[in-house]
């Protein structure tokens, strides 16, 4: 016969539907578990971690190529703005030979003028490569001669009297500054940046929207449970707080994914680059002062995620309770 006083084993407490899956779910709780209000899976787990990270590897990808191109081309500005040419064109009063010194006797007592270096026949015909391909300049092909001049940049030379004195002392020479060139060159590499960050506004303001809609559709699909903590006195600013956190890290986490992503994909770019046959100029990847930039995306992630679901469960939390 049993006996009265034992008492029957209680039933264990039915285990909610979000803490099955946060038990289940191995990945989703090493890669967005926060141990929030906020399951790991559905709308705000995984799926969700892996938009954010593609969207910041698309923001690595439009920094990396803002700061690669603002890096090359302030290169090539130093380069450009400390150098000048000179091109003689055959001329038959004179013999090339005649055409370069005279230009030398003339440059050599020029103030400003740091070297002048005249260019073989094979560099000139090296400098046309790129665009007419190797072996095409023939013998037979005339080809101006070039000198190269490096001006000191700190009292640098009257380049309009410059230019003068250059055609009065041969037949066939003149003066090419580069300042036309560094003009466009500047033009398109602020045309290039303005794309870049255009981008990034682009892939901020995507990923807000995808923020707002994972943020809803969590609370919408948790509501039973937003209800309980609202009986028990919890508070909107409360709930708000654990969501957020929720958002953070999944944002820092995904974040750091792209941005990873993002600097072994220029890492690859520069060696790929490297050979220097790839591509008209050779591409170099980023520069390795560049790539602590790349840490920016993850920050940037992590708060544009954080505000954003803040904003929307405080609005959302007012119209459902």
């Amino acid at each position: 016969m049993a006996d009265p006083r034992r008492q029957p084993p209680r039933p264990r407490p039915a285990i909610r539907p979000f803490e099955e899956e946060r038990q289940g779910s191995g990945l989703a709780s090493l890669l967005v578990e926060t141990r929030s209000v906020m399951p790991a899976a559905g709308a705000t787990g995984v799926p969700l971690l892996l938009v954010v990270a593609a969207m910041c590897f698309l923001a690595s990808l439009a920094l990396g190529a803002a700061l690669s191109v603002t890096g090359k081309v302030q290169e090539w500005n130093a380069d450009i703005s400390g150098s000048l040419t000179v091109e003689l064109r055959p001329a038959r009063d004179m013999s090339a030979d005649d055409q370069i010194d005279a230009v030398m006797s003339m440059l050599a007592g020029t103030k400003g003028i740091l070297s002048a270096t005249p260019l073989r026949r094979e560099d000139t015909a090296a400098l046309l490569e790129p665009w007419l391909g190797t072996g095409v300049v023939s013998d037979d092909l005339p080809l101006p001669t070039l000198i190269d001049i490096r001006i000191d940049e700190t009292s640098p030379p009257d380049l309009a009297q410059l230019a003068i004195d250059v055609a009065a002392a041969a037949p066939g020479a003149s003066l090419d500054t580069h300042r036309q060139w560094q003009g466009e060159l500047m033009s398109a590499a602020r045309s290039a940046t303005w794309l870049a960050y255009g981008v990034l506004a682009v892939v901020a303001g995507t990923t807000i929207a995808i923020v707002v809609f994972a943020t809803r559709a969590g609370l919408s699909a948790n509501r039973e449970v937003v209800e309980v903590l609202h009986l028990i006195g919890a508070r909107d600013s409360f709930i708000a707080s654990e969501v957020q956190r929720h958002f953070f890290h999944l944002g820092l986490r995904g974040g750091l994914i792209g941005a990873l992503a993002g600097a072994a994909a220029f890492f690859a770019l520069g060696l790929a680059g490297g050979t220097g046959d790839m591509f008209l100029v050779a591409a170099s990847g980023l520069a390795p002062e560049h790539y602590p930039a790349l840490l920016a995306i993850p920050v940037a992630a992590a708060l544009v995620t954080l505000m954003t679901a803040r904003i929307t469960v405080l609005s959302t939390l007012e119209r459902m309770l």
